[in-house]
């Protein structure tokens, strides 16, 4: 690998920003939403409301896929969160 691409390398690397930029607040009543629910009950959950999309963005149907599909992430032992 040459100096010149390496250095551009390192430029890309260290101008990426992935952090937030605010922290997340999350409403009282909807933390421990899917608390109670197992993982199998989450992918039947997930699973039906796939079958009848695909649900355009911003409508109740996705944000409600892409909670169940975190839920289902975070119910799968992702550092061991319980």
């Amino acid at each position: 690998m040459s100096t010149e691409l390496l250095r551009k390398y390192i430029d890309i690397i260290n101008t990426t920003n992935e952090a937030w930029n605010e922290p997340t607040n999350v409403s009282p009543s909807e933390r421990g939403k899917y608390e109670g629910k197992t993982k199998e009950q989450l992918l039947a959950q997930y699973n039906a409301l796939k079958k009848t999309g695909p649900h355009p963005q911003g409508s109740p149907e996705y944000g409600k896929m892409r909670e169940l599909a975190f839920a289902i992430r975070a119910k799968s032992d992702w550092g061991k969160v319980q």
